[in-house]
């Protein structure tokens, strides 16, 4: 025979399922915050590392001044740099596939 639950107990048993709950999406947003940070991190020392690459920079200093002197024009001309470089890229591979099966 199953013992009937009164209002109080039903009640207690989905608070309790709330607060598990609430703590699960705490988990989860703190592993997405957690990703997103990681990430963050790994595009600014992979843009650091370019820049230092091409422009031998030194010190912190000689970036953000190198930075700000190249800011408006790189705000200025950035998507048609990024246009020709993606078409100039394609060309490149087209061509590369054209050599290949000639051979």
């Amino acid at each position: 025979m199953t013992k009937k639950r009164t209002d109080e107990e039903i009640l207690q048993e989905l608070e309790e399922k709330i607060e598990k709950m609430k703590a699960k999406k705490q988990q989860v947003e703190a592993r997405k915050k957690e990703k997103e940070r990681k990430e963050r991190t790994r595009r600014l020392i992979q843009v650091g590392a370019i820049f230092e690459k091409y422009f031998e920079i030194q010190s912190e200093e000689e970036a953000e001044k190198i930075a700000k002197s190249l800011q408006s024009y790189v705000t200025k001309h950035k998507e048609k740099r990024l246009t020709l470089n993606h078409e100039k890229l394609e060309q490149n591979t087209a061509e590369e596939e054209v050599s290949t099966t000639k051979e």
